[in-house]
């Protein structure tokens, strides 16, 4: 039975700590394509393989604050949802703009997303609310004559 295809299924394989003699998930090496000296793996001249070599971007406050209009959103109809759909457009621009020294796209198009969804299920409950309201009124109004 070959395991060749197991780092294709979309499951984590975890790495070992680094120590020598120690091997990452099920005593196989590391996965396809992975070269040793990688994450986990010290190579020559890299010392204990830390973390400091890896870069990490700042999230972009605009996409943090898109998120959370959109996380709270739901509670102010429609307004809720346009306020998240500008917060994230105004993100992703921000983000556009940073020339890679920002990162926060999956919240700002989520954010968009959700803002979107509350607009129209608000709008869809709100019309179905005055359809109601008008057809109780026209109701009473034929009766009272």
């Amino acid at each position: 039975m070959s395991t060749e295809g197991d780092y294709e299924l979309g499951r984590p394989r975890y790495q070992g700590s680094g120590a020598p003699g120690e091997q990452g998930a099920g005593g196989r090496g590391p996965a396809p394509g992975v070269l040793p000296g990688g994450a986990g793996f010290p190579g020559p001249g890299r010392g204990t393989g830390s973390a400091s070599d890896t870069v990490v971007r700042k999230t972009a406050p605009a996409a943090v604050a898109a998120m959370a209009f959109a996380a709270v959103g739901w509670l102010l109809p429609v307004f809720g949802g346009v306020l998240a759909i500008r917060r994230a457009r105004v993100a992703l621009h921000q983000i556009e703009a940073a020339g890679g020294e920002l990162d926060g796209v999956p919240l700002a198009v989520w954010a968009r997303r959700l803002g979107w969804v509350y607009v129209v299920g608000w709008s869809v409950a709100l019309a179905y609310i005055a359809l109601r309201i008008y057809i109780d009124v026209t109701n009473v109004m034929v009766t009272v004559k």
